[in-house]
């Protein structure tokens, strides 16, 4: 494992715990300080006649023990809570919540769910249950609005316990506020739920588990992919040791499991690798899943066919802007034709033509967008540009050329003025050779047969 990664894990496991300055641990204004957050309680509600149901919500208050108040058991709080506020009270255990949630509390969103055990009893070792009665279970989700994490703890209310007695109500729109005392016994921790890499890089999926008491933990990893297509990327066994490896470039951090360390390193990522991957967890009967949404973005690559282009007014060119190897395909190129003082906006280039997209081996596209220029002298000097946007960018590429146009006449004029030059040393040539054939005197005067055969000419120039 390189340097880079082993940190990045080593890193993944000590967030939230606490900030560390110069060794020594430290705390701001977060949850684990203020040791309260304000939740919302949600539950369903069958609608009758109907396969249908409706979401009922509450105000709420997760709290961790010590923090209520001895006369009012109620939380602490400069704004007093509504008086229909639920409050759920995490006693002490060995399951450590701040060590995985220390944030300010306004930075947080928390939910708490009920968790349908089917009516069965869930044997939760170190919990005391009474067989004829069902305990119950409870998820609090707290995700950060900045999608740094989301980590759900399991709740359960022992029907052991005394408090037992004062039970959710079925129907929480009546208004009853009430104190519950739960036990926080298994916590699951993820990273950011999306995840953006480029090709060809090494990714690590985060994910991180606590239980309250030693035990074995079965962990899978599930790729899905567009069309719903699953399939297994990576599986350990924790009672048998087992490792099942689908992928040779995934692996898992073996000796950190027992630390709570479930990740994933995905190595030489491509475009098949993009998909949802779910990182489940597997301890007693209790299994949770927390997705982790791997996007593959490459950036663009653009060129232009020119970057100073020079022509004579009147002539046709054609201007090319090269997109290539991005992905997902979706890219947008348009052309702009640059205003020749400041303070001017572009003009949009509206006769464009785009290409359609080729797919390259490693799985990015590629097209261009071109258009016909037809050179102008108001067009000397000015600069076209192709503007082009992606998902991968934050901010758009942009890419010019400079125009240069000539005046035609000055090329026309030249062959004008050869051509008088030719001409008229033409015509001197054909008016002396006539001349000289209309002066000819003979040098000499061949006879024969008594007659004048042949004249040899005198040629006067």
């Amino acid at each position: 494992m390189n340097c880079r990664i082993y940190t990045a894990v080593c890193c993944f496991l000590c967030t939230g715990i606490l900030k560390h300055h110069n060794g020594v641990a430290t705390a701001g204004s977060t949850f684990s300080q203020s040791r309260q957050l304000s939740c919302m309680f949600e539950t369903t509600e069958t609608i009758p006649l109907l396969s249908d149901f409706k979401y009922i919500r509450q105000n709420a208050w997760l709290l961790l023990s010590g923090t209520e108040s001895k006369d009012t058991k109620r939380p602490h709080s400069e704004n007093p809570p509504a008086a229909d506020t639920l409050t759920f009270i995490v006693q002490e255990s060995s399951l450590d919540i701040l060590q995985h949630v220390d944030e300010d509390t306004d930075k947080l969103e928390c939910k708490i769910s009920r968790y349908f055990t089917d009516n069965t009893q869930i044997l939760w070792p170190g919990l005391q249950t009474q067989l004829h009665k069902l305990d119950s279970w409870f998820t609090g989700t707290i995700k950060h609005l900045d999608d740094k994490f989301t980590v759900t703890v399991f709740l359960v209310q022992s029907s052991a316990s005394k408090e037992a007695e004062n039970r959710i109500p079925e129907d929480v729109s009546q208004g009853n506020a009430e104190t519950f005392y739960l036990s926080g016994v298994f916590l699951v921790r993820t990273g950011p739920s999306v995840i953006q890499s480029g090709l060809n890089k090494d990714v690590l999926l985060s994910c991180a588990f606590s239980v309250d008491h030693n035990t074995d933990v079965t962990i899978k990893w599930i790729l899905q992919q567009k069309g719903g297509h699953k399939k297994l990327i990576f599986a350990y066994n924790g009672s048998t040791r087992q490792v099942e490896h689908k992928d040779k470039r995934a692996e898992m951090f073996l000796a950190e499991i027992p630390k709570g360390n479930a990740s994933l390193l995905l190595r030489t990522v491509g475009v098949r690798d993009a998909g949802t991957y779910s990182c489940q967890i597997l301890v007693s009967s209790v299994l949770w899943a927390q997705n982790i949404q791997l996007e593959i973005v490459e950036k663009p690559t653009v060129t232009l066919n020119a970057a100073v282009l020079s022509l004579v007014e009147g002539d046709e060119h054609k201007l090319v802007c090269d997109i290539s190897h991005f992905y997902p395909h979706d890219a947008e190129a348009q052309w702009f034709q640059e205003p020749m003082q400041q303070g001017m906006l572009p003009h949009v280039v509206t006769h464009v033509v785009s290409s359609s997209h080729r797919q390259n081996s490693d799985g990015t596209y590629s097209f261009s967008s071109y258009f016909l220029l037809k050179a102008s002298l108001r067009d000397d000097g000015r600069r076209y540009t192709c503007r082009v946007e992606h998902q991968s960018l934050k901010h758009p590429i942009k890419k010019s050329l400079t125009v240069k146009v000539t005046e035609s006449t000055s090329a026309t004029w030249l062959l004008v003025i050869l051509f008088v030059v030719l001409a008229g040393c033409l015509v001197v040539m054909l008016y002396f050779l006539y001349q000289g054939k209309k002066k000819k005197k003979c040098v000499k005067t061949i006879i024969w047969g008594g007659k004048e055969f042949a004249c040899i000419p005198i040629i006067y120039l």
